[in-house]
């Protein structure tokens, strides 16, 4: 029997949040070179509309881009009208934001704005798009985390608790939504060589060597990863070279949660402070030591991944 098509398993459409640049960009490439139509949403348009040109170029799909800044009150029912006149068969939620702070010197701004893009985004997008693949018997929904999205890090709070809320949602959605014929999955990045915020977060010298360990990976090796264990029906993606590297060191994350205490975890929480140490994490964390009534300290702007 001839394999399916991604058009014909999940439906002619995929929906790419944060879609117009590194891991972004890669699915919307790669699924239109799948046979998928995109509707690719990032928050600027002219950079949307070339990447829209030219994957329709190159593939023969059609791209919709859809300018919107998913921040925004009322831009998730902006979206849904955006696209309501085609079958969305596949859901890829890409975007987030990623501040690091000690918790009491983070703006309670950069607080809301993490819990709505990193938690409550993908958590509302799928009850938008999620309930119509159920309904119709067939989709994909792939969410983009972190790899170590259930470590505690110090100067990491917000955003380590939306991922490691965002993986149990993922694991509890797939157990429910695979009654009905939909696949979920939670994909667990490491480095993501060209992004910015992985530039701004790590020390140069940092970054070389998780590059030398097979760590970090170029965004079209991670799609492409991604996809693969997908189409296995993974329910974990971890993007690896062929030494599993990642997926390793996930495990033993995992697993020092459950046999570990909290030496353990605070030993975690020292090693990755430690990398947490580029150019944004030190301009965010000047006076990090002082007293608690010292005023906070912002940190340079980072945007949502896209």
């Amino acid at each position: 029997m001839a394999k399916k098509s991604y058009a014909e398993k999940y439906g002619p459409w995929a929906l790419v949040i944060g879609g117009s640049t590194t891991i972004g960009e890669q699915f919307t490439r790669q699924l239109a070179a799948r046979g998928m139509n995109v509707a690719v949403v990032a928050r600027r348009a002219s950079v949307l509309a070339e990447l829209a040109a030219e994957v329709q170029a190159e593939t023969g799909m059609t791209v919709r881009p859809v300018a919107l800044d998913l921040a925004h009150e009322g831009a998730f029912e902006q979206l849904e009208r955006a696209v309501a006149d085609v079958e969305i068969g596949m859901l890829v939620v890409n975007a987030n934001l990623h501040k690091v702070n000690l918790f009491d010197k983070m703006p309670p701004e950069q607080k809301r704005m993490m819990c709505r893009l990193n938690y409550e985004m993908p958590v509302m997008l799928t009850d938008i798009f999620g309930a119509k693949m159920v309904a119709r018997g067939r989709g994909g929904i792939i969410y983009i985390n972190a790899l170590n999205s259930v470590t505690p890090i110090e100067i990491d709070a917000v955003f380590q608790g939306t991922k490691a809320g965002l993986r149990i949602f993922a694991e509890s959605l797939w157990i429910e939504y695979r009654k009905h014929g939909v696949q979920v999955a939670s994909a667990h990045v490491n480095g993501i060589e060209g992004s910015e915020s992985y530039e701004a977060k790590l020390p140069e010298s940092t970054r070389k060597a998780l590059k030398v360990m097979g760590v970090s990976m170029h965004p079209e090796k991670i799609v492409a990863r991604i996809l693969t264990q997908f189409d296995k029906g993974k329910l974990i993606l971890c993007p690896d070279v062929p030494v599993p590297i990642n997926r390793s060191a996930m495990k033993a994350l995992d697993l020092s949660r459950f046999f570990g205490g909290g030496a353990q975890l605070r030993a975690w929480s020292w090693l990755f402070k430690k990398l947490l140490s580029g150019d944004e994490v030190l301009e965010g964390m000047a006076g990090a030591g002082a007293s608690a009534e010292a005023p906070r300290t912002e940190q340079a702007v980072s945007k949502p991944a896209s």
